[in-house]
């Protein structure tokens, strides 16, 4: 299915076009039809990652995306009732678009878009948003929004194909892929890179080894860090062996960061699947 084409994606060049995908969101804030106000770069500077659909109520590939419950799904999985670390806006990309077409009514609009939408709906006009940035391409773009450098990394529209649940599982690689490169670097856990280490089994079902390639080092700070960025353990373990044994038995199922540090060295941050 294609994008529906909007004037503004159709009067810039086709290279700049092209750029959504690298470029950096600039910050909005925004209403949405409920009263709620958000700030992109207050979720982006909690760690979160920001998914941001930019539609059009008449716009038919939009309608299609949207009866898919994709967004809800994600919202459900990796919302606020969830792991909490994206956050799911849907913004309306026609700055001519009513609140009546919002609920299916008048004219201009595929059906009813509020009705079991679980995520906030923005709707204003003038409009904030630089489509040319967002939705350069037209409607619908699905951005993902990285925390860390406030780039959007992703268009999930990219992954819609006629099966829902190949469809869905290409979107959450998409999400996870953003979160495991992207909210650890948000959270400043990335900044040294001067010691080097693996760790296997990775995913595990608790236990994974974690190895140094530095055999000089003895003993060392072992944190781990949850995957929006909160130190949940850190302990001195001894390396004279070259490794050491973390259990993530104790902590429930998800991605966790772990990193290794000594007085004047650490690592970067590597991602461990407690499965």
């Amino acid at each position: 299915m294609k994008k529906i084409i909007t004037t503004v994606a159709l009067a810039i060049s086709s290279s700049f076009a092209f750029s959504q995908i690298g470029a950096v969101a600039p910050n909005f804030t925004v209403t949405d039809i409920n009263g709620g106000s958000h700030t992109l770069y207050s979720y982006l500077n909690a760690g979160k990652v920001v998914v941001l659909d930019v539609s059009a109520t008449w716009c038919g590939p939009c309608w299609s995306f949207h009866g898919e419950h994709f967004l809800n799904e994600i919202n459900a999985e990796y919302g606020a009732n969830g792991t909490n670390k994206v956050v799911v806006l849907f913004y309306e990309g026609d700055a001519a678009t009513l609140s009546n077409a919002l609920n299916g009514t008048g004219g201009s609009t595929q059906g009813d878009w509020v009705t079991g939408t679980t995520y906030p709906i923005v709707n204003e006009s003038p409009l904030q948003l630089d489509l040319n940035i967002y939705a350069p391409l037209g409607f619908p773009t699905i951005n993902v929004i990285c925390p860390s450098d406030k780039k959007i990394k992703a268009d999930l529209w990219d992954n819609f194909g006629s099966d829902h649940t190949t469809s869905y599982n290409a979107m959450k690689g998409v999400i996870d892929n953003t979160i495991t490169n992207c909210v650890a670097a948000s959270a400043g856990l990335n900044e040294l890179v001067k010691i080097d280490f693996k760790a296997f089994p990775n995913p595990t079902n608790g236990k994974t080894t974690i190895t140094l390639n530095d055999a000089e080092i003895n003993k060392a700070d072992l944190l781990v860090y949850s995957v929006t960025g909160i130190l949940i353990s850190s302990n001195e373990v001894d390396f004279q062996e070259g490794s050491h044994i973390v259990d993530l038995g104790k902590f429930e199922r998800g991605t966790y960061f772990i990193q290794v540090k000594t007085d004047s060295n650490s690592s970067k941050m590597v991602s461990v699947i407690k499965q």
